[in-house]
């Protein structure tokens, strides 16, 4: 049996390519034509969510160290029609959760479909009670997708709805009946800044309410009117949680809705083209305090095994944040929050007003810093491309994650969560090889030199007779 040329997210290298074997085509009989490459492999990967976890107290049900990817797809699917190498096959899964201990978090559910099995697998989506996960999860999952073809490979994951994580939970509320070493460190940071963050907030809230009666009746003043109902929205949500914190402990991190993964692996043209995706449409951080409207993370590879015929890209953006209301724009990323300035504000109040907000941005990092709440954007990467030979390439999606630190050592997270986790696709590409047939100058009958044997040969004795007389009349 030929051996089976397989690697998981990166790119796969056909056996013809790294052997230098010399490969025969073959068609069958009544076979349709398609323009794909002779031999192509594709391996992809998406995940909605992933979820990493190093409590700081045991939960019941919970390991302290868990590392769970949620709601992925995944491809690996090879097509040869040569006379050799890995044999054609294909493997689509769409999954509710994989990593360590998802069995006792009663999240296993995969469905999987093979080229040699049954080649379309579906399920209808279920909810995961938050109770089941000690409070850290609770999701209600969406329809799971797989098919595979001769040609074709694919899979979909939806995630409708989810509440990841809450500070209480993840600090271990109460261990034996008493509040946890962790939780009282939390409660004791936020007190200190509570009353400098209400007064600040105050504060702001004053100053754009004094620039919209300031303006009230002339042009922009809704702008000044929209940023005023912002501000005082943002105030009452940093009120809810630092009061929530302090009374029970308990704070909701991330609220999502509609967040799907999707992976396709097929011929595109003369190539083969293999692609990962993942899209968030809503992300509510800390009871809706920070909204990230749109997050995408997409790969994409392509290789046809021809000069020039390989190239591998990445797409998506920083998601768009909102502060309060979608008038206060911001970016959230490693540094903390950063609110845009605010256009068509009236000239006469638009440096009091952005004034205001520099004071408002401050005391929200301030709070997402007490609260050891953290965003950290990675960039996607092309991973390697043959640019000479366009055998492969592969490249990795961008990412977006949620970081919660120990309060006992904000230099350790307790919590990471990763939106577009592991968004990869790699693909390797061989054409069949090109025989040309040459005539053989050895075969048939030799041509016809002109030679006269009869002539060569009475030549031949007149010459022997000729030497024998002269040799008679010399010995005479």
């Amino acid at each position: 049996m030929a051996p089976s040329v397989r690697r998981r997210g990166t790119a796969v290298f056909a056996l013809a390519m790294a052997g230098g074997l010399t490969l025969a085509a073959t068609t069958p009989a009544g076979a349709a034509a398609n323009n794909a490459p002779a031999y192509y492999q594709g391996v992809t990967s998406a995940n909605v969510l992933s979820v990493a976890l190093n409590l700081p107290v045991a939960i019941p049900s919970v390991p302290q160290h868990l590392a769970v990817n949620l709601i992925g797809v995944t491809g690996n699917a090879v097509h040869n029609t040569l006379a050799t190498g890995a044999r054609t096959s294909s493997t689509a899964t769409s999954t509710l959760a994989s990593g360590n201990l998802t069995d006792t978090l009663g999240l296993s559910k995969t469905i999987t479909a093979t080229l040699n099995g049954a080649r379309s697998a579906a399920s209808n989506g279920l909810s995961i009670d938050a109770a089941k996960t000690g409070g850290l999860l609770g999701l209600n999952v969406g329809p799971l997708r797989a098919n595979v073809s001769e040609l074709t490979n694919a899979a979909t994951a939806e995630l409708l709805d989810a509440q990841v994580l809450n500070l209480g939970a993840l600090l271990g509320a109460k261990s034996n009946g008493a509040t946890t070493q962790a939780l009282q460190a939390l409660q004791n940071n936020v007190s200190q800044i509570q009353n400098t963050v209400s007064s600040t907030l105050n504060s702001v809230v004053s100053q754009v309410g004094s620039a919209a009666q300031q303006v009230a009746g002339q042009s922009g003043a809704q702008v000044v009117d929209q940023v005023q109902q912002a501000v005082q929205t943002v105030q009452s949500d940093v009120n809810t949680v630092l009061n929530n914190v302090l009374n029970t402990g308990n704070a909701p991190v991330l609220a999502l809705q509609t967040l799907d993964a999707t992976q396709s692996i097929a011929p595109a043209g003369d190539a083969a083209q293999a692609t990962a995706h993942s899209l968030l449409t809503n992300l509510n951080l800390l009871n809706g305090l920070v909204t990230v409207d749109g997050f995408e993370s997409q790969a994409t590879a392509i290789a046809n095994g021809k000069a020039g015929g390989a190239q591998a890209t990445f797409s998506g953006h920083k998601p768009i944040v909102h502060v309060g209301t979608p008038v206060l724009s911001a970016a959230l990323d490693e540094n903390g929050l950063s609110l845009s300035n605010v256009a068509g504000l009236p000239s006469s109040v638009s440096d009091q007003v952005n004034s205001a907000l520099a004071q408002l941005q401050s005391v929200l990092n301030t709070v997402l810093g007490t609260l050891g709440v953290h965003i950290n954007y990675v960039a996607g990467h092309v991973d390697r491309v043959d640019a000479v030979h366009g055998r492969y390439a592969a490249a990795t999606g961008p990412e977006y994650d949620v970081v919660v630190a120990n309060p006992l050592d904000a230099k350790n997270a307790i919590a990471v969560v990763g939106l577009g986790h592991g968004t990869t696709a790699s693909v390797s590409a061989a054409q069949a090889p090109h025989h040309v047939a040459l005539p053989n100058p050895q075969q048939g009958k030799l041509p016809h030199t002109g030679a006269n044997l009869p002539l060569i040969a009475g030549g031949g004795l007149a010459l022997l007779l000729g030497a024998a007389y002269i040799r008679r009349r010399i010995t005479a």
